[in-house]
């Protein structure tokens, strides 16, 4: 699977901090400054395992969070011991926190920091220089915080809109297949049982003809609604393209599957999306395990056996359910 913008940033700042604080180890060690070496040390020592861990586990969130404290804790501590002048690497380090974790966590870590810093502080400056070394710190997290609440916010909006249909506001093709990766790669461990449903809408074609593309429009928008009122909220609507959704229904068997199918092609029959009767055509998959229920077939192969039972019920002459072999 490809890697997330997320396990790339965690590996950088592991590596790439690891590296940069290595030789300020490896001098104060020869110096004789063990403390300060040591603590150096562990935070290197630390960022390579979690860069590692990263790398090859692929979890980010504890990663991200212990790696946080690790560079907190870590700055912070050889600040005591070092006195203010290190203070320069306060900056960057918790300006990174908002890059690896959520606004909120980071604020609070961060937070921790400075309030462990004021001893440091106090001990080592002026009340001037205390206030205007404290200040710093805080309006650099306060910069911090808002730019990463923005970020994070923009990031939300713009995941929602490469996952939604633009027009019937259901999941787009994209976020099938995220779905479908999602439960393959899960199923190992829960076991769970679910069922596809594709569904076509007959003679969709003719519709745009006879009527215009803004009637169509409207057919899908309302086909939609019917659908999502009569699935569960657990169930998943998603528009595969043109005229052709998608349903998983998690937890579901292929027979039960085909019942929802049958009413759902009753209820788009007798509804009034139109003045003709709009019909629909369903195929219905159950997903497909291996004997020992530990393997099953990949999101892919799910798909297609659905995509042949639709055009099974297609070819037997539309508006009818077939199951999938």
């Amino acid at each position: 699977m490809k890697r997330t913008s997320e396990e790339y940033i965690i590996m950088i700042f592991s590596f790439a901090g690891g590296t940069a604080i290595s030789p300020f180890a490896i001098i104060r060690m020869l110096n004789g400054e063990w403390f300060v070496a040591a603590a150096d040390s562990i935070m290197v020592l630390g960022m390579f395992i979690l860069g590692t861990y990263v790398y090859f586990i692929r979890q980010v969130k504890f990663a991200s969070i212990a790696l946080a404290i690790l560079a907190v804790s870590g700055v912070v501590t050889v600040i005591h011991l070092k006195g203010h002048v290190l203070l320069y690497w306060v900056y960057p380090t918790m300006v990174g926190v908002y890059y690896i974790l959520n606004p909120r966590t980071a604020l609070y870590i961060t937070s921790i920091g400075v309030i462990a810093l004021v001893p440091a502080l106090v001990r080592d400056m002026d009340i001037m220089g205390f206030i205007a070394a404290l200040m710093t710190v805080v309006v650099i997290n306060i910069y911090a915080y808002v730019f990463s609440s923005k970020m994070q916010e923009q990031r939300e909006q713009l995941s929602l809109l490469t996952r939604k249909d633009p027009l019937t506001g259901v999941g787009n093709r994209r976020a099938l297949e995220e779905k479908l990766d999602e439960y393959t790669n899960s199923q190992k461990r829960t076991k769970l049982t679910a069922s596809l449903i594709m569904l076509d809408i007959d003679h969709f074609k003719n519709i745009n003809d006879v009527y215009g593309h803004i009637v169509g429009d409207q057919v899908l928008i309302k086909l939609t609604e019917l659908i999502n009122n009569r699935i569960r909220i657990s169930d998943n609507l998603y528009r595969f393209g043109g005229e052709e959704f998608v349903i998983i229904a998690l937890g579901t068997s292929g027979s039960a599957a085909e019942i929802l199918a049958e009413e759902l092609r009753n209820l788009i029959e007798s509804s009034t999306l139109m003045p003709d009767v709009v019909t629909i055509s369903l195929g219905v998959a159950e997903y497909a395990k291996d004997e020992s229920g530990e393997s099953g077939e990949s999101g892919e192969s799910w798909i297609y056996r659905c995509d042949k039972a639709l055009y099974d019920a297609k070819s037997l002459g539309r508006n009818r359910v077939c199951m999938a072999v």
